[in-house]
């Protein structure tokens, strides 16, 4: 078994580095596809192309532009906590906007939990910094997230304690509980890693030879994911970065509260906000879709079913909102890709005068 002052030393074989490839085998695509279709398929038996159509063309452009200066806010608040969350070097703030603006996009696009993995991706190509130091922010921003999410449920399941099928107590108890072991992980991630790739270490002992490579691979970034979760922890600026993520949030429940005025739907931001936290937790889970289409969709008639509006509006508005979001994203993605290679071109040709 490998310690920790060994694995340090050692140095993975470019063929031992997956994350270089991002390869996605053809029957985990397939199987995503058919679970986004699958869902897609079914909430269209209950509304028509029409409504979505009609739904669409119906938007008030004073709130479409509401929603895409709310979703831009959000992805550079999500930047902010990056910066504070990193801890080797100073990424400049406006290259992790656009990391940010990436990484969303992706979310929307790629199979899978896949899309999760471009943020470390791309900061470790743009941004100089370790894969591990990059998965230790992105999961430690991901712990902040859910932290407020599972706080904005229990809030949310006051307001909905009649539709529950369990008495509401239990409902805060079991957000409590959930609350108290993110808290307790994100504390103890650090050892926690250490012991898993100890394990690790174990296992590749015994593989020998045969396969030995690999899970020493692993041993090692677990080793340096367990430094990096340290070295954010030393910083402690616990607050600061709850207060970004709380405020990137707000950003985002603006986001949606502006489509479904723009939609001409009547309805309290704070009903927003309860009705979009079902659809954000069902994004959460282990659903293997494509971008979250059909997921996001169905949490969204849930909650929103659960808020009061009728099916046809539930469902509607999900996919409208998605759109809507997706078309904003993408945009933004342009811009962040177009402006740099503009700049790098007249900045050239500068230097060639």
């Amino acid at each position: 078994m490998l310690t920790s002052s060994e694995i340090k030393k050692t140095k993975p074989s470019p063929e031992n580095y997956p994350l270089r490839s991002l390869h996605i085998s053809f029957k985990r695509l397939l199987f995503s596809l058919l679970i986004t279709l699958g869902i897609i398929v079914f909430l269209f038996t209950q509304i028509s192309l029409e409504d979505l159509s009609v739904l669409l063309k119906s938007i008030d452009p004073l709130c479409a532009t509401w929603a895409a200066a709310g979703y831009l806010l959000a992805v550079f608040l999500r930047a902010v906590r990056y910066r504070q969350l990193l801890h080797s070097r100073e990424v400049p703030l406006p290259q992790l906007f656009r990391i940010s603006a990436f990484y969303h996009l992706s979310l929307m696009v790629l199979p899978s939990k896949l899309g999760e993995l471009t943020y470390p991706y791309l900061l470790s190509r743009t941004g100089g910094t370790s894969i591990t130091e990059g998965m230790a922010s992105l999961i430690a921003s991901r712990v902040y997230d859910f932290f407020i999410i599972l706080l904005v449920f229990s809030f949310a399941a006051i307001g909905f304690r009649a539709y529950f099928n369990v008495e509401l107590p239990i409902v805060l108890i079991l957000s409590s509980v959930l609350i108290g072991i993110i808290v307790f992980g994100f504390l103890y991630v650090g050892p926690l890693l250490r012991v898993f790739s100890d394990l690790i270490g174990r296992f590749s002992r015994r593989m020998g030879a045969k396969g030995g490579r690999s899970f020493q691979w692993l041993q090692k970034k677990g080793y340096e994911m367990a430094e990096d979760f340290s070295a954010i922890q030393a910083r402690r600026n616990y607050l600061p970065v709850m207060l970004t993520s709380l405020c990137s949030w707000l950003a985002i429940f603006s986001v949606f509260y502006a489509f479904m005025k723009g939609f001409g739907i009547e309805i309290s931001f704070l009903r927003v906000v309860s009705g979009s936290t079902i659809s954000v937790i069902t994004n959460a889970l282990p659903i293997s879709g494509i971008g979250n289409w059909g997921t996001m969709e169905a949490g969204w008639s849930l909650g929103f079913l659960m808020a009061g509006l009728s099916k046809e509006k539930a469902i509607a508005t999900g996919f409208g909102v998605h759109i809507a979001l997706f078309v904003i994203a993408a945009v933004t993605g342009f811009i962040c890709w177009i402006v740099p290679n503009i700049l790098d071109v007249v900045r050239r040709r500068r230097q060639k005068q």
